[in-house]
């Protein structure tokens, strides 16, 4: 199917295109990747009688370190960011979750903040800010709010954008070298969409965990961090039967839907087994342990 017809406007200054927000509100929808809106858009199950292409503007090619991190702009491609030179030692952590995002031709037009705007349930990257604490700028006409990641994501595809705004850019926090990371996911084929996925980071400390994240995503809900898990991982040395008792504490805590996919039952069984690889292997990176078993 063909889209419905739209205006389009493709701007090459914030400013400008912050005001066509102002103007529209929930008459425009922002087109940077594509990826999602255009299948919407093809099978009109949206029918937005504007398109705000921000392709051109220049501001918002932005992909640079600092002492504070790694800043990431709404242009930025998901490619782009996985081939940023040192990425593996910048931020380990999002080197491994790249290629877990859909296929490569995905990953050339598909943006990162796109991605988070989006808020799929699914999605690697909305998990992977969460773990990360990631911050992200959203910018109106004549203003702007920085928000942290636990607070932007809301529901499924739902987040506490604004019509009038738009996500510029996000911001990873500099990685902590002593830090150990693991994602793991299960799909129905690879490169597909998960059916259930879990991030782990693991910050050491003489021995012991001193911090503990960790996100499970894919079950129908937005991604969500498993508190009680981690409360009970802070501040203890690492052993088997902490960890075993950690996985029970992650299929208790995991809330799922069931779908045609799999059942919520289902998904939380498999959150508890990916979460025991996934904290298995963060530990090991961490040097926590060197155990050789799955939980």
């Amino acid at each position: 199917m063909k889209p419905p017809p739209f205006d389009y406007y493709d701007p090459t200054v914030l400013a400008d295109a912050l005001q066509l927000l102002a103007e529209h509100g929930r008459d425009i929808k922002i087109l940077a990747g594509g990826q999602s809106l255009l299948q919407l858009l093809n099978y009109r199950l949206i029918r937005p009688p504007a398109l705000l292409d921000i392709n051109r503007v220049a501001e918002l090619h932005l992909l640079e370190q600092d002492a504070e991190g790694l800043k990431v702009g709404a242009t930025i491609r998901q490619s782009e960011l996985e081939k940023f030179p040192g990425l593996a030692e910048i931020n380990p952590l999002l080197a491994e979750a790249l290629p877990w995002i859909g296929h490569f031709q995905t990953r050339n037009r598909g943006t990162v903040c796109g991605s988070l705007a989006n808020a799929d349930p699914a999605a690697e990257l909305p998990a992977v800010s969460l773990t990360l604490e990631a911050r992200l700028t959203l910018e109106r006409n004549g203003g702007q709010r920085v928000v942290s990641s636990r607070k932007f994501f809301k529901a499924a595809l739902t987040t506490v954008l604004e019509p009038e705004e738009m996500l510029t850019h996000v911001s990873f926090p500099a990685w902590n070298y002593g830090d150990g990371w693991a994602l793991e996911q299960v799909a129905r084929r690879p490169q597909d969409f998960a059916l259930v996925g879990v991030v782990v980071l693991l910050t050491p400390a003489e021995g012991a965990c001193a911090r503990a994240r960790i996100t499970v995503f894919g079950t129908g809900y937005p991604p969500a961090r498993c508190e009680a898990a981690e409360s009970f991982l802070n501040g203890n040395a690492w052993s088997a039967s902490l960890l075993d008792e950690a996985v029970a504490r992650v299929r208790t805590e995991t809330k799922a839907r069931s779908d045609a996919q799999a059942t919520s039952e289902y998904r939380r069984h498999v959150a508890g087994t990916l979460a025991g690889r996934a904290l298995l292997r963060a530990a090991q990176r961490a040097g926590l342990t060197r155990e050789d078993r799955h939980g």
